[in-house]
């Protein structure tokens, strides 16, 4: 039963932890960090428990967690400096999705602030709603719908510009 839910949300989970922390290899940490949340948690298989949403908000919050870890500023330097070589996360991703595709989304991504990629993430990979993403990051509906209309449209007109 575990290993089923596991298996139906690990990609929303990693991907909600990627679309904050845009590292490939603690994101997959990160995400089993949260399913041993989950594992843990007393509450979880009880009637009327949000497993989805408790997920996608445990996730959004270990991530930003680690982001601002003193380990993250560590390995942003050690990548920055060239020392660390391809791992083992990098490569599966690459199998998930096609390479060019990455590098783009990565691109975009990095272009981003903070608060744009979790509104992007939230929307896409958690598919949650606008009012759901207002509440989790304490914003007005009306923000979070304009700010995710001009993020569309700025990314679309990115990934045209990108293609010709």
């Amino acid at each position: 039963m575990f290993a089923e839910m596991q298996r139906r949300y690990q990609g929303l989970v990693y991907s909600v932890i990627y679309g904050v922390t845009l590292d490939a290899s603690e994101s997959w940490d990160l995400t089993q960090e949260v399913f041993v949340k989950a594992y843990e948690c007393t509450d979880f298989w009880g009637a009327g428990f949000h497993q989805k949403a408790w997920l996608v908000t445990v996730a959004r919050n270990e991530a930003l967690k680690y982001r601002r870890s003193l380990k993250s500023r560590l390995r942003y330097l050690v990548r920055f400096c060239g020392l660390e070589g391809a791992s083992d996360a990098r490569e599966l991703e690459n199998r998930l999705i096609r390479a060019e595709d990455v590098a783009r989304l990565r691109e975009l991504l990095a272009k981003l602030d903070d608060e744009e990629r979790q509104i992007i993430t939230l929307r896409f990979s958690a598919e949650m709603s606008y009012q759901q993403i207002a509440d989790e990051m304490g914003l007005k509906i009306g923000t979070v719908m304009s700010r995710l209309s001009r993020l569309k449209e700025r990314l679309g007109l990115e990934f045209a510009e990108e293609e010709s």
